[in-house]
């Protein structure tokens, strides 16, 4: 519940941002250089990834903490309209501590048997690396040294690597392990196993894509070279896991950049 108060105040906070930039665009003038299209620069950052998965037992994945940095270059395509493409390294990650109770089988007569004393249970870590292609038009408005913007941008991302850590309990009450079928729920007591960076790559889809959205502030250190913040929204469209009858996907994510950017002489 916390972390959906936080996500609901941090969409809030994101779209009142978008409306006063909008209504404010007069305070700021036309770009003071006009003949400089061009510009590249740097940027990184903190970002929260969220999941939705549909096989959850009781309890949905939780968010993890991740970063992202890349390169980015924009060009002016004329009035307040930048045309802008950005290649990153985006972390991503998601958390499972699940439960499920009790354990059941359909056995080879067709009847249910069913363990009410039996438990499996998860924590576990995932950690996932892509590459990330956004495509963005930029709208701005700016004065002699500050610049405001917002950018939308839809991306394409490529799984690089996934590796899962932690640990899974499957807990066979002793009575009832003879009554299973199964050879792995007829072991009595807790069956441990351990994941150490273990690949999972073949688990999900080898790509993602979606719709960015930020905003920004860019403040001018000279004519050249400037610093910018940007806060920004990411929908993920795209299912997440490799199995097509598994509803999952990445369920927003929230970023935070910081960076610098570099006008190049026509």
């Amino acid at each position: 519940m916390v972390i959906m108060i936080k996500n609901s105040l941090f969409q809030k906070a994101f779209f009142v941002s978008m409306f006063f930039l909008f209504i404010n665009v007069d305070l700021f003038s036309q770009e003071p250089n006009p003949d400089n299209r061009f510009n590249i620069g740097f940027e990184g950052g903190y970002q929260y990834t969220n999941v939705y998965d549909s096989e959850a037992f009781t309890v949905l994945p939780k968010g993890k903490s991740g970063y992202n940095f890349g390169l980015f270059g924009d060009y002016k395509l004329g009035g307040s309209i930048k045309l802008g493409l950005g290649l990153y390294l985006d972390k991503r990650g998601f958390k499972s501590n699940d439960y499920l109770s009790p354990i059941g089988e359909l056995q080879s007569d067709d009847s249910i048997y069913v363990s009410y004393a039996s438990y499996y249970q998860t924590n576990l870590d995932y950690s996932l690396n892509y590459l990330t292609i956004p495509v963005s038009l930029i709208y701005y408005r700016e004065s002699e040294k500050i610049s405001i913007y917002l950018k939308a941008s839809l991306y394409y991302s490529l799984l690089l690597s996934a590796n899962k850590y932690g640990r899974t309990e499957l807990y066979i009450f002793p009575d009832h392990a003879p009554n299973f079928e199964a050879e792995e729920l007829r072991v009595p007591g807790s069956t441990i196993t351990n994941f150490n960076n273990e690949d999972v790559f073949d688990d999900f889809n080898t790509d993602d894509w979606g719709v960015q959205l930020n905003i920004g502030l860019l403040y001018k250190l000279n004519d050249r070279i400037g610093i910018h913040f940007s806060p920004g929204l990411t929908l993920a469209f795209q299912q997440l896991y490799a199995d097509p009858i598994r509803s999952s996907k990445w369920n927003n994510i929230y970023r935070v950049n910081v960076g610098f950017n570099y006008k190049l002489k026509n």
